[in-house]
């Protein structure tokens, strides 16, 4: 978040570029905040892994993806950033799922720049707002402060997702991509252990992206166990079953603790899911090995 001196950092995802060059000029010159422009959901997604914007700004229509996939993707990467989606024309439709999914606005087009301008400001207002005023029923918690802050400082044991390059992350999201199609599945996940979202494809709909990463992100200590007793030390697989949606888990051991998970209908095949997901961790596995292992941190008298 904005920390005082500094601008607050804002994203615009557009495939328009006449789009993108407009906000960015209208942010940067009447409003005084720094932009960052990407065309398409990957180069998004590879921004947003790699700062932590105060605003997302996002067309409902990507070349690639959607504003909707990368709204429920920031939803469980940055749930501190507030997103405001903008769409072609007005869409009741449209506006229940971007809302349902958690922006904080939605906009159509043709965009009043000026309206625009006082919505961002808006929602950036009510924004420094929360992180400057506690609600009046929380309670005080004791929270490891310190402990947390040293272990993200500490290159030995920050996430996954925080130490990926841009080709890195680039070549995990064509493997999940390629999956996504082999097996006809709904959404592709890869979350590390602090619950990041490192890479994703598909669309999750009515699924709650934020609470999947939480549920990746705990320790799985008997699951470990029971593939220690079956001598399966790399990879860890588990499947849950619903009425009509299934979801394949498979943790990663080291060098990084991830977890891939795979949402499909409860007709396809679990053979073939398990034979292209297995294949699939192989391959982000080996991506995964390519990140340099950083030096410790030197000891402070």
């Amino acid at each position: 978040m904005a920390i005082d001196g500094q601008k607050e950092r804002i994203l615009i995802v557009a495939k328009d570029e006449d789009l993108r060059e407009m906000l960015v000029d209208t942010l940067e010159q009447a409003g005084g905040y720094a932009t960052v422009q990407s065309s398409t959901f990957e180069e998004a997604l590879s921004e947003i892994l790699l700062t932590d914007f105060d605003l997302i700004i996002t067309e409902a229509e990507l070349p690639d993806l959607s504003g909707m996939d990368l709204l429920a993707v920031v939803g469980g990467l940055r749930p501190g950033a507030r997103v405001i989606v903008i769409d072609d024309d007005l869409s009741a439709k449209s506006a229940v799922a971007v809302f349902r999914l958690g922006a904080v606005d939605y906009l159509y087009k043709p965009l009043n720049l000026s309206f625009v301008l006082m919505q961002i400001e808006r929602q950036l207002e009510i924004q420094r707002g929360e992180e400057i005023v506690p609600k009046i029923d929380d309670k005080p918690k004791k929270v490891p402060v310190t402990r947390d802050r040293a272990k993200r400082l500490d290159p030995r044991t920050r996430s996954a997702a925080l130490r990926l390059s841009r080709n890195q992350f680039k070549n995990i999201n064509s493997a999940l991509n390629r999956l996504l199609g082999h097996v006809r599945a709904g959404f592709v996940g890869l979350v590390d252990s602090d619950g990041n979202m490192v890479s994703a494809a598909g669309t999750l709909d009515d699924f709650d992206l934020q609470l999947l990463t939480q549920a990746l992100s705990i320790d799985h200590s008997a699951q470990r166990s029971l593939a220690d007793i079956l001598s399966e030390t790399k990879f860890h697989s588990t499947y849950f079953e619903g009425n009509e949606m299934g979801v394949y888990i498979i943790e990663f051991g080291q060098p990084y603790t991830v977890t891939l998970a795979v949402i499909c209908n409860t007709d396809v095949k679990p053979g073939m899911v398990w034979l292209y997901s297995k294949r699939t961790a192989a391959v982000v596995d080996e991506i995964l090995k390519t990140i340099p292992q950083p030096r410790s941190l030197p000891k402070l008298n």
